[in-house]
């Protein structure tokens, strides 16, 4: 028999296992907001049009309403794009650490601002622990093969731009010791 599995089903199941995996400890709630988040970035186009600074300064412009709306919205986007685009994201003029400093930063003026005291608190976490949830969205990028198939350096590359956790376990498992090379030439 076969049976429809709900985006939301499937991406529930493999955030919970890379969270196992990864050993983030969360409640159900954050769990669920990066399930959900993951579905309607996979069943609906989401986009901003214009750069990310610019819906900042906009959204800091309005209305609170609007304000909170277009916050979390460029919060979203820049999970999204951190956890499954980080490869793309390199050698371009705004990288991964613009990313995430930007989703960090939209994620903590909705804790701040916002009435309601749980979604205060979850979007607290969220900015909070925002490179640990790049990592599980990066893993559920990989297992459900999103991404294109993984390199080593781009790993490597990553881990010394990020110091993800995820990308020095992978090159650990490859038999790679990520060590950080200075800068002065040995002699």
């Amino acid at each position: 028999m076969v049976t429809d599995i709900k985006p939301i089903e499937h991406f529930k199941e493999l955030v919970s296992e890379a969270m196992r995996r990864q050993k983030v400890e969360t409640d159900s709630m954050a769990e669920y907001y990066l399930s959900s988040l993951l579905a309607s970035f996979a069943t609906t186009e989401k986009s901003i049009d214009e750069p990310l600074a610019i819906a900042y300064l906009k959204a800091l412009g309005s209305a609170r309403d609007v304000q909170l709306r277009q916050m979390r919205a460029i919060g979203d986007i820049s999970l999204f794009t951190s956890g499954f685009f980080s490869d793309s994201l390199k050698r371009k003029i705004v990288d991964i650490d613009y990313y995430m400093a930007m989703g960090s930063s939209c994620y903590a003026f909705v804790a701040s601002t916002d009435k309601n005291k749980e979604t205060r608190r979850l979007f607290s976490e969220l900015a909070a622990r925002f490179p640990a949830f790049v990592d599980v969205l990066s893993e559920v990028s990989e297992r459900s093969a999103l991404t294109s198939a993984t390199d080593i350096l781009r790993i490597y590359e990553r881990w010394l731009r990020t110091k993800s956790a995820i990308a020095e376990k992978k090159l650990r498992d490859i038999g790679i010791e990520p060590y950080e090379v200075g800068t002065k030439p040995v002699h």
